[in-house]
């Protein structure tokens, strides 16, 4: 091994990015490693000659591309120098003691074809992070808390080896332009061609403030889904057969109203406007009955059923848009263990719809008797 590469991604978020390139020079000054700081840029107004002088400032090799996060990602690694390349994102900040961490991992498994370190959430507090923090959107930032190798883990904090990188293609860069499943999609090819191990000293800090916003939030979980599709057709021993998802559902629920309305009563045209309400509110009603150690507020769990939703309308926008509608039942399993998750919400949603259609039949006879 002959050094490391850091190549960092950004786009705006100038005090962010300070504060992390101020971190990586700290991590440099602590081990003699030969390494490097690439930065690949796509800010926009006066953003971009602001991190153009944070490179001059600090030595930062920096490159202007205003491409898709995968293929900026993927130049910062063809015009990196060492054997090794370090993907960091900008919103983070790097441990003093995260590149010599890396070292002694890879002094210790010279087979590594990659490795991942933890991430942390830092900053203040909110009430929206405290919803966030419930949804299962945050957990995958622990993978390398969980064993000793892993398939796939966030690019906030990725080390790979480069000719094993280049050998994988890289980042597929026909992935959705907004982030949302490339770095699922990267782990599962590139731990095809070797061991990629976990680095749990190897710690980076993310800012819980690109995240706490609802309308940020609703945009990513939305490309997430989006994400999923392309995954579920890429990687097909990763998808399991679901119910109809649950923004469908709740169509079949209007238009069964909208019929019932019209041939049968007019106040079955209520049902339009009630069948979205009790499905989000009779399902965290359901949740928060189960989960008694973990539960939230009411409010909290209906945002965090919204944020669900929300998420299977990105799946099923692009199954529209890209005629894929043979993938509209299917659900991406990123894990092992989510197939309890798959299950557990399996028979709440049999439980809620099997409510629903019960409360329709009474309020059909009770129309017509």
């Amino acid at each position: 091994m002959n050094g490391i590469s850091i190549v960092i991604i950004s786009r705006g978020r100038v005090r962010l990015l300070e504060e992390l390139i101020i971190s990586v020079k700290a991590a440099q000054s602590e081990t003699e490693l030969p390494t490097e700081c690439i930065l690949v840029d796509s800010s926009l107004g006066d953003s971009v000659q602001q991190v153009k002088d944070l490179s001059e400032r600090y030595g930062l090799v920096y490159d202007y591309r205003d491409i898709t996060v995968s293929a900026k990602r993927n130049h910062g690694a063809e015009i990196a120098s060492y054997d090794y390349v370090l993907f960091l994102d900008s919103d983070c900040i790097a441990t003093p003691g995260i590149l010599k961490s890396y070292e002694r991992l890879l002094k210790e498994h010279p087979d590594a074809v990659g490795a991942c370190g933890p991430l942390e959430f830092v900053g203040d507090d909110s009430w929206i992070w405290s919803v966030i923090e419930k949804t299962p959107y945050t957990i995958f930032f622990s993978t390398a808390k969980w064993g000793e190798t892993f398939t796939w883990a966030p690019t906030a904090n990725l080390l790979v080896k480069k000719s094993v990188f280049e050998e994988t293609g890289g980042f597929d860069e026909t992935f959705p332009k907004n982030p949302g499943g490339e770095d699922v999609d990267f782990g599962l090819r590139m731990s095809k061609k070797g061991k990629m191990y976990c680095c749990p000293d190897a710690l980076v800090y993310h800012s819980k403030e690109t995240w706490c916003s609802v309308k940020s939030m609703f945009r990513r979980v939305f490309n997430y889904g989006r994400g999923d599709l392309a995954l579920a057709e890429r990687h097909q021993n990763m998808v399991c057969t679901s119910l109809p998802k649950r923004p469908v559902m709740i169509l079949w629920g209007i238009l069964i109203c909208l019929i019932l309305g019209i041939f049968c009563s007019p106040w079955f045209f209520i049902g339009c406007a009630a069948t979205p309400v009790y499905e989000i509110l009779f399902t965290s009603i359901l949740v928060n009955a189960v989960q008694k150690r973990s539960r939230s507020s009411l409010i909290k769990q209906i945002l965090i059923q919204l944020f669900f939703i929300w998420n299977e309308c990105g799946y099923l926008k692009g199954c529209l848009t890209q005629k894929k509608l043979y993938l509209r039942n299917k659900q991406i399993i990123h894990f092992k263990p989510q197939l309890d998750g798959a299950v557990y919400q399996y028979f709440l949603s049999v439980i809620v719809y099997e409510t629903y259609t019960a409360i329709l039949l009474c309020l059909f006879f009770a129309v017509n008797l």
